[in-house]
């Protein structure tokens, strides 16, 4: 047995957070009465015992309904009054007894004395599990005295089966609705939900993949889930795509029911079982040999084995649930089950559905179906279909009878998976071919593995080995590959030159038609890129993709769509980039390639995020870090907190801010890649915070990393000008100098306007502070010089508050109050209040004061909550916002929960209204009644330091 807790519990915080209002509202005198429905092993009961656990301060009374007892008058009031156990209620109880059948007014008015005595101790819920099954005559009573109660503190928490609902009284189903109650409808675990409730129970390795593939199999049916858990062996947890059968109770009523059909009925049963969960009924009776299908049909039906359905197509028939199949399928006696699969295969029109089938009626060894299987496998890998081509892989090798295929099956397989995108249910798989003799097929699939999972050193050596090992002459496709990888390994290391070498060598070796070829290409633009060559690396996209384009070859286009994104984006054609990685994301997603999505959203989300459109960028950084979080890709994890942590610390939403800086926190021997994205997620936090020391102790490690190729090279990573503005802020003037120099002549030398114009703001600044006006006004104009033209809202706002500053210290207020002003309504448009407070400030100081403006505290929010409260906001349903956050629609609902609670509102309506409403006006600044502010010296901070 594997289940080490009886009472583990997950999720329903929902629920819960739901409950514990209704508790304080009752504590407060207002009586409550909660219907909490779910289907039969829906966690209804799982779900009070944690409510009940976690509260105090209150006194149980339990009672149930039970089938067989539903026609014994008063049975659940009688094990209320026993539950209460005081000397009255024993007297009321004998009462009861005597009381003829007829009377439920009278046993009514009993409870109500009851509760009224009980609550005038301590706060008194009443719990009546399967309320669907109490006696008529016990639900009237209850009637009777739950709406009488008017301030006695009373929770009564009634479960019923929802498809029972009905056997209710109404008005105690009025009673759960409004201002006297409510109803909580328990829906099913989500696959995470599925997955933590795995490690309470002590299940080691389960990953996304396979709590994804539970959820389907039980329709996230609690009781089901933990039954599973618990009767199936560890190992087939292990296994890619585990053939899971149906709870041992489950099964024992689905085969009673078989064995009541008559021969043809369960023919057709069993026939449906092989075929899947749906399937026509002309190919069913085709399998199963009938002549008359829909009279067996009739009688499977019957029974509730099978159901006509209308989707997805008309005419077809399935089961009820998967787990009916499931119990079916394992049932069939192994000659049964070969003989149908082999009648399936012959009726499939679908040859990977009928290579399928035959694969479940081999006899293994088969080694020419394992050949058919091998050729399957790389055709779905040419498609990206990633996750079909490590499955034919894996039957394959169950099927060769020869060790070293067996081997290179396996392999093939393994990194099949990690390409598809599961690293944790892949490095479950790892673990075992770990022991299989070093090879460089091995070595290659495991130093993949290590570089996604942000293991350079390990990656290192794998990939050393497995080039070494793999004479590029015998096998030139292998030697491709293992080039391949060595270039996405520099991609973590930053190092464009050895990109831009390996990928050649990848190019040269593999043939037309390889996949690894595309992969191949997708790196060698960005290796440019960081050599310093972005226009030749836009070119060589161009190319690439126009041949593909002329091919008709749309997978292999679109694979080169997020690095000619990101090249767009660093060569200043923002919209070009946003228009480009507004496709790919998505595209990337449904193709099962999750590395590539994670990086396309991220990069989009840094587009909107220049745009101004901050909004978006938020959603699509949290679209990249739900996506993370599941699939185990550790080497992007501090990238995809970088960019969600972007719009929260400019909009000094701490909370969110620095929970995505801790959460991208990279490490000593992490890639490089890693180090710098997790060093901007501190540093932009602390530059929004004002605390430059902070900024600097954040970019230390980026300042110590050598080479530099792929790090200083202007427009990849913008840490430079906040470097540079920590130091002239923390007083560093000869650093900061020395520093700007080589960036600035880089900048210019590339053409980077955007970065130019940055540290032509910080030049301005330290020339400000070391006292030459002029060369600092200079430097101000260049900076403008170079954004111009550029939509770069928030940039344009930096630098307007940097040369407003210095204006009005040199006693220009008019020409200050200008450039204030034109940066003070970019702020206030994109809602940055930590910037928008430092330029009211200075506009403050010119004479001018900005207008009120509702006083929000962001940092009340988590990352989350920020996200969900955006789309909500913004006119998305919750099933909408669980969609492009990639949570249940609960999650949704709790975190709203949350949301109305911490800013004090009450609908959906309000939360749009509240946060149109928080973003200030442009042009808000007004003439104040004073001219100057003569607790601010008008000339520059050094000339200050010089008095």
């Amino acid at each position: 047995m594997l289940l080490q807790d009886a009472h583990a519990f997950v999720g329903r915080s929902s629920e819960l957070a739901g409950l514990r209002s209704v508790l304080e509202r009752v504590r407060s005198g207002h009586p409550q009465t909660v219907l909490i429905e779910a289907p039969a092993g829906g966690g209804k009961t799982a779900l009070v015992e944690q409510f009940l656990r976690g509260e105090d301060g209150f006194l149980v009374l339990r009672s149930s309904g039970e089938q067989w007892e539903s026609l014994l008058p008063y049975g659940v009031v009688e094990q209320v009054m026993r539950a209460a156990g005081t000397s009255t209620t024993r007297v009321m109880s004998s009462r009861l007894r005597a009381l003829p059948v007829e009377e439920p007014i009278s046993v009514g008015s009993t409870l109500l004395e009851l509760f009224e005595e009980l609550e005038e101790k301590s706060v008194v819920v009443l719990v009546i599990e399967d309320a669907h099954w109490s006696d008529i005559d016990s639900l009237r009573a209850l009637l009777f005295a739950l709406r009488r109660l008017v301030s006695e503190r009373v929770l009564t928490l009634l479960t019923v089966r929802e498809e029972d609902e009905l056997r209710l009284p109404e008005g105690l189903r009025r009673l759960a609705d409004g201002v006297s109650g409510t109803t909580l409808r328990v829906g099913p675990l989500a696959p995470p939900q599925i997955q933590a409730l795995a490690a309470e129970l002590g299940v080691q390795e389960f990953s996304a993949r396979i709590a994804a593939r539970l959820h389907e199999h039980t329709r996230g049916n609690p009781l089901y889930v933990r039954a599973l858990l618990d009767e199936v062996p560890p190992g087939r947890w292990r296994t890619w795509e585990p053939e899971l059968p149906a709870p041992r109770a489950f099964a024992e009523q689905v085969a009673q029911r078989l064995d009541a059909c008559g021969p043809d009925a369960r023919r057709l049963v069993e026939a449906a079982s092989v075929l899947g969960v749906t399937a026509s009924l002309s190919s069913v009776g085709s399998v199963a040999r009938l002549t008359n299908s829909l009279a067996a049909l009739d009688e499977a039906m019957a029974v509730g084995l099978l159901r006509a359905c209308d989707e997805p197509r008309l005419g077809d028939v399935g089961f009820p649930h998967p787990l009916v199949r499931a119990a079916v399928y394992e049932r069939l006696a192994p000659g049964r089950r070969a003989g149908l699969h082999l009648a399936a295969a012959e009726a499939a029109e679908d040859g990977g559905e009928a290579l399928r089938h035959k694969v479940a009626a081999a006899q293994p060894p088969d080694e020419q179906l394992a050949g058919e299987l091998s050729s399957y496998a790389e055709r779905q890998a040419a498609a990206g279909a990633w996750g079909g081509a490590a499955s034919a892989f894996l039957q394959a090798s169950r099927l060769t009878g020869v060790p070293e295929r067996r081997e290179q099956f396996v392999l093939r397989a393994l990194d099949a998976m990690i390409g598809s995108g599961d690293l944790v249910q892949a490095s479950v798989f790892a673990d075992d071919v770990a022991g299989m003799g070093s090879g460089p097929l091995r070595d290659a699939a495991l130093g993949y593995l290590a570089v996604l999972r942000g293991q350079p050193t390990m990656a290192e050596g794998l990939l050393q080995s497995a080039w070494t090992r793999s004479d590029p002459l015998p096998d030139a496709r292998l030697a491709a590959v293992v080039a391949q990888r060595r270039a996405l390994h520099s991609v973590g290391r930053l190092y464009g030159s050895q990109i831009v070498d390996w990928t050649s060598r990848a190019l040269e070796l593999c043939p037309p038609d390889e996949p690894v070829r595309v992969e191949a290409e997708a790196l060698l633009g960005l290796g440019l890129g960081w050599s310093g060559r972005v226009p030749a690396g836009l070119e060589t996209y161009e190319k690439f993709s126009s041949g593909y384009a002329d091919a008709g070859e749309a997978a292999s286009q679109e694979r080169l769509q997020m690095p000619l994104g990101w090249l767009r984006l660093v060569a200043d054609d923002v919209e070009g980039a946003r228009s480009v990685l507004a496709d790919t994301a998505p595209g990337q997603l449904r193709r099962g390639s999750v590395r590539i999505a994670v990086w396309a959203y991220v990069w989009l989300s840094r587009s909107e995020f220049l745009l101004g459109s901050w909004d978006r960028a938020a959603t699509a950084a949290e679209r990249a870090v739900a996506l993370l979080e599941e699939s185990g890709h550790e080497w992007l994890r501090p990238l995809a907190r970088w960019a969600a942590g972007a719009v929260p610390a400019a909009r000094g939403e701490w909370a969110a801010a620095e929970e995505h800086a801790r959460l991208g926190a990279a490490h000593p021997g992490d890639y490089e890649l890693m180090i710098v994205a997790g060093s901007l997620a501190r540093a932009q936090v602390a530059a929004a915070a004002q605390d430059s020391e902070a900024v600097l102790r954040a970019l230390q490690p980026v300042v110590a990393i050598e080479p530099r190729e792929g790090i200083d090279e202007p427009g990849f990573w913008p840490w430079q000008d906040l470097y540079a503005d920590a130091l002239v802020s923390t007083g560093q003037l000869t650093e900061a100098a020395a520093f700007l120099d080589p960036h600035e002549q880089l900048a210019a030398a590339r053409g980077r306007r955007s970065c130019a114009a940055m540290l032509a703001r910080v030049r301005g600044r330290l020339e400000a502070a070391d006292g030459r006006p002029d060369a600092a006004e200079a430097a101000f104009q260049r900076a403008h010089a170079e954004i111009e033209g550029l939509p770069l809202p928030f940039h344009r706002a930096l630098i307007g508050l940097a040369h407003g500053q210095l204006l009005r210290r040199l006693g220009q207020r008019r020409a200050a109050a200008e450039q204030l002003q034109s940066a003070h309504d970019r702020f206030a448009e994109l809602r940055a209040e930590p910037y928008l407070e430092r330029c009211e400030r200075e506009l403050q100081a010119c004479g001018l004061a900005p207008a009120k403006r509702q006083n929000f505290d962001p940092s009340a929010l988590t990352a989350q909550e920020l996200a969900v409260a955006r789309l909500v906001a913004g006119g998305l349903s919750n099933r909408q916002v669980a969609a492009e956050l990639f949570v249940s629609v609960k999650t949704v609902q709790f975190h709203l929960t949350h949301i109305y609670s911490k800013l004090r509102l009450s609908s959906r309506t309000e939360l749009a209204a509240f946060l149109r409403d928080d973003v200030p006006h442009a042009g808000a600044a007004t003439a104040a009644s004073h001219h100057g502010d003569p607790g601010i010296p008008d000339r520059p901070a050094a000339q200050r330091s010089q008095r």
